[in-house]
């Protein structure tokens, strides 16, 4: 029997348009904000929207230091269950290469890990596919953690919050001219992990604020846009300090591997088996 092509099985798994949910952002606990200064009278505005899209097709990099400490000493009995383990074995990001088609909706996430170790993750048509460890097939990623949904969205998602009203002024940032955005760390908002472990944290101490309870670096979270591209820079919250790098990519079309799209092809059937209404006796 002869199989289709990986490009074709990639054209029909389009016209299915699977999909996956993500988690909803909560707003942060202001009540300790101080206000931050305002750009000076007279600075350049940037244009909108304010963090512009990368091009249809876009390769970036995005370099992190992370710190896990501030988690280990909110102490195992403020924290769910297991999850002090958890953190204390944690391995840390380093980088997550970004590969972006917009026509086949369809992105490629490289992530190193501080332990040397590499993953590969493909997000089509909103579906977030990660491989199991030892090559043991692959799986869905859950909706708590996938960014199927907002980098549909934003390719920057991290950045939704930057607004106007957060707009501090210009400054020459590693050389290049920067719009500076900043806001109080208890003012912005929280999303996944953070919000659920603030959720937890908040019924035992409904006056705890995110940053007594995560302990960033500093108090100001801060976002450096390139003025003339307004592609980000750098992005520090005091958890995580971002780096990025843009690159120049291919000109091909970017498609999954045959294995991808033959997991996401064989799910969307399954699924469309299981939704589908019995057909009997006082069925129409």
């Amino acid at each position: 029997m002869k199989h289709a092509t990986p490009h074709s099985l990639f054209l029909a798994l389009l016209l299915l348009g699977t999909g996956s949910a993500n988690a909803q952002e909560t707003p942060a606990d202001s009540s300790a904000a101080k206000p931050a200064p305002t750009a000076k009278a007279g600075q350049p505005v940037p244009r909108m929207p304010l963090v512009d899209a990368d091009p249809a097709r876009a390769e970036w990099t995005v370099r992190m230091t992370s710190d896990f400490s501030s988690i280990e000493k909110l102490g195992e009995d403020r924290l769910p269950a297991g999850f002090a383990e958890i953190a204390s074995q944690q391995r840390t990001v380093s980088s997550v290469q970004y590969s972006k088609d917009a026509v086949t909706k369809t992105y490629r996430l490289h992530t190193r890990w501080s332990d040397g170790d590499t993953d590969e993750e493909w997000i089509v048509m909103g579906s977030h596919v990660g491989e199991r460890a030892g090559h043991r097939g692959f799986y869905i990623v859950g909706s708590e953690s996938s960014l199927g949904r907002e980098l549909s969205q934003a390719d920057f998602p991290e950045l939704a919050w930057v607004d106007m009203s957060l707009y501090r002024g210009m400054k020459t940032y590693k050389g290049k001219p920067a719009f500076v955005f900043s806001v109080p760390f208890d003012q912005k908002r929280l999303s996944g992990d953070q919000a659920q472990i603030m959720a937890f944290v908040k019924r035992e101490d409904p006056k705890a604020t995110p940053s007594k309870v995560f302990k960033p670096k500093v108090s100001e979270v801060i976002a450096y846009l390139d003025a003339a591209t307004q592609l980000p820079i750098e992005y520090n919250d005091g958890l995580i300090r971002r780096r990025y790098h843009f690159t120049q990519p291919s000109g091909e079309r970017l498609i999954p591997p045959a294995k991808i799209i033959d997991f996401l092809r064989t799910r969307s059937e399954a699924l469309r088996i299981r939704l589908t209404p019995p057909v009997g006796p006082g069925t129409k």
